[in-house]
């Protein structure tokens, strides 16, 4: 959540006449579900404050076309929006705050741009997103580490899949096992057969055993 001394104010005291009534436009069309015409609204703004006020448009222009069912059209927005958050100063968002953030457009972004020319870029920006934040480990990335894993697996990196899938299966075992849930041991042990098939086709076989091992465990009934 943005903190009171980083809140956006898309209305600033600089901003020309035109500037803030295409922001009104745009709000009250999407309000009112109009979302073709607050997108073109918004296109108006996209150079346009600080920052995160630009943030803001881009994940509204984004938000807008998803709404319309045209993502291949909000994919770029939300790469914007988040190679903006990455490029953030520190006095605008702590690092650990906007690498999230970042991250979590990122992984929007190569959903809705899925079979698209520009995927692949935006895949290496998304990788080199993601690995930021996985230097602190899985530790409340697990989620963001499975849906790695399982992208890269589908790019063919299957070295760097079967990294984030072993390391998030290793941390839902954890909490399965602090928990006794069952439903998480489910969940650690599909996590740990998706990490043995990436190691496998990367030649890690290290990996791939302790992972086939350790599927196969959880497997077993609890005591």
């Amino acid at each position: 959540m943005v903190g009171p001394s980083r809140r956006r104010i898309l209305i600033t005291a600089g901003e020309l006449p035109g500037t803030v009534s295409h922001l009104i436009d745009a709000i009250q069309a999407e309000s009112r579900g109009d979302f073709r015409t607050a997108a073109e609204e918004y296109r108006h703004l996209t150079e346009s404050g600080s920052p995160l006020d630009r943030i803001g448009i881009y994940q509204a222009l984004a938000r807008c076309y998803e709404k319309l069912g045209e993502v291949k059209t909000a994919g770029p927005w939300r790469r914007r929006a988040g190679g903006a958050y990455f490029e953030l100063a520190d006095d605008a968002m702590a690092k650990d705050e906007r690498q999230y953030l970042s991250l979590v457009e990122y992984r929007n972004a190569v959903q809705d741009l899925a079979g698209d020319p520009t995927l692949k870029d935006a895949a290496t920006e998304y990788k080199a997103v993601l690995a930021e934040n996985w230097k602190g480990g899985p530790e409340g990335l697990t989620h963001e580490g499975l849906f790695g894993g399982v992208f890269l697996m589908g790019l063919g990196d299957h070295a760097s899949a079967a990294r984030y899938l072993f390391d998030s299966a290793e941390a839902i075992s954890e909490q399965a096992s602090e928990a006794r849930d069952a439903a998480l041991r489910k969940a650690a042990r599909r996590a740990y057969e998706l990490a043995h098939e990436a190691a496998m086709k990367a030649g890690n076989m290290q990996v791939a055993q302790v992972a086939k091992v350790r599927a196969f465990d959880l497997a077993q009934p609890q005591p």
